[in-house]
């Protein structure tokens, strides 16, 4: 990141670095909003943190260019959390907000910050997933802004099972699968944290995270909701083949 002539500016939580200063302007609105929003969801109290997270904002084109390539970025992404710190590729000065990517990496850096020990890849995608669209649609629609995301819903002939999805250590190896793991890994999360307020969803983070069995953690988090893990599957895979139109029916996937 050498050679870029960083300005930096700080809020509550968070400090900027940033080349023109509306880049930090339209950020620090955003990330202190998000960030309060994912610790309400996890029920979180104290972070374990107490130093201010440090956000990166480059400008799209070279500089984010030689990032991607420097620290091994994939390329398709617009932004990347590595522990205390959010690097993301920020849109031109028109553009009215950051973009999903900041609540998506936030989401990421309150994992750090609440959960000891690393999430399965599926766990931690899915969560910053369902976190970004929830609080990104949450902070743009009152000013007027609707934005479509790509729909969550799957195959019911490409639908991953449980064990399957539970189990992957990292992304799948067949390209094909890709966006069926994050839609389902999305859903998932979404399932959990919004069909069951009444559970301990950052307690679940923390079992997988230390390495429990995913049927283990989910018998001690949301055994009252689903007696087995065939239970789940079955209202899973029902939740993840069904897509909710915009009149708000069900339509089951084919």
């Amino acid at each position: 990141m050498e050679g870029i002539p960083w300005q930096h500016a700080d809020s509550e939580r968070f400090i900027y670095h940033y080349v023109h200063r509306w880049m930090a302007e339209r950020a620090a609105g955003e990330a202190e909003t998000f960030y309060a929003a994912v610790k309400r969801d996890l029920k979180a109290e104290e972070d374990r943190w107490e130093n201010k997270a440090h956000i990166f904002l480059f400008e799209s084109g070279d500089a984010w260019r030689a990032f991607v390539e420097k620290f091994g970025v994939d390329r398709w992404s617009g932004g990347l959390c590595r522990d205390n710190e959010i690097f993301v590729c920020s849109p031109p000065k028109a553009r009215p907000f950051t973009g999903i990517v900041l609540p998506h990496e936030i989401a990421h850096l309150a994992v750090h910050r609440f959960v000891r020990g690393r999430l399965p890849v599926w766990l931690g995608e899915g969560f910053a997933e369902q976190q970004a669209r929830r609080h990104f649609t949450a902070y743009t629609r009152p000013k007027g802004y609707r934005f479509h995301f790509p729909p969550t819903v799957v195959e019911a002939s490409a639908y991953l099972p449980l064990d399957e999805l539970a189990s992957a250590g990292s992304y799948p190896s067949d390209p094909a699968k890709v966006a069926t793991f994050y839609a389902e890994a999305t859903r998932l999360a979404q399932m959990l944290m919004e069909d069951h307020p009444d559970a301990d969803f950052l307690e679940f983070l923390q079992m997988m995270a230390n390495g429990t069995k995913f049927e283990t953690a989910v018998e001690r988090v949301y055994g009252r909701h689903y007696r087995n893990l065939e239970v789940l599957e079955e209202r899973f895979r029902e939740v993840a083949i069904t897509k909710i139109t915009a009149a708000g029916n069900a339509e089951g996937g084919r």
